[in-house]
């Protein structure tokens, strides 16, 4: 248990960093969601830029088996390798937007 308290910490720590960033256009907002009892983190975009409504996941992340699945990140941050600098065992990361045919082939977990 204390391992995954310590990637809820983590993984909120990495996340809120990232919720501090605004869009520049429209009237825009990143809020983020952390469900704790069932280790399900996201961050998102939300708002309008003129009459076009913005509604959109920035990053996902859950820990599942004990292990953070990378399930989204629509952005140019590795937070793979981020997660890796905070002390986050490679072998403890999926990247769960890959296939999982595509897996076999990173340093990282297969799921």
């Amino acid at each position: 248990m204390a391992k995954i308290d310590d990637y809820r910490n983590k993984i909120q720590q990495l996340l809120s960093k990232y919720t501090q960033y605004k869009p520049s256009y429209g009237e825009v907002e990143v809020e983020q969601i952390f469900d704790t009892e069932r280790n399900h983190y996201q961050i998102l975009k939300v708002g309008w830029n003129n009459q076009k409504r913005i509604y959109s996941p920035i990053m996902h992340l859950d820990i599942i088996n004990e292990k953070i699945w990378i399930q989204q990140n629509t952005t140019e941050v590795d937070i793979a390798l981020e997660l890796i600098e905070m002390g986050v065992p490679k072998h403890d990361i999926v990247i769960g937007f890959h296939t999982p045919k595509m897996r076999e082939f990173t340093d990282f977990a297969v799921g």
